[in-house]
């Protein structure tokens, strides 16, 4: 398994986003904690994108997984950087997620 720290970037201010596009963007995050591939994720502050720590067998399944992001298909935000890392620290409450073959 390999693992992944991801900031997106927000092309659009996210205020300005359509109340469906925001739920759909939440339907696909869950999406994501529902198949174990996320580990947590939120907006940076200031507002201008948010983080992601996301799980991949690799970096063409996690992209081919990502394009399907709404606000990523709709153009409204990018991941600007995808960085792979290895978790060989973490707080004992984790050691299944990052444990997991």
């Amino acid at each position: 398994m390999k693992y992944f720290f991801l900031e997106g970037e927000h092309l659009v201010p996210f205020e300005q986003r359509d109340p469906d596009m925001i739920a759909a963007h939440r339907r696909f995050l869950q999406q994501g904690y529902d198949e174990g591939r996320f580990l947590l994720s939120g907006p940076s502050i200031p507002p201008t994108g948010g983080v992601l720590i996301a799980r991949a067998q690799s970096r063409e399944q996690l992209d081919e997984f990502l394009a399907e992001e709404p606000f990523c298909r709709a153009k409204l935000m990018r991941f600007c950087r995808v960085i792979e890392f290895d978790p060989v620290q973490h707080q004992p409450v984790l050691a299944a997620w990052f444990d997991a073959a």
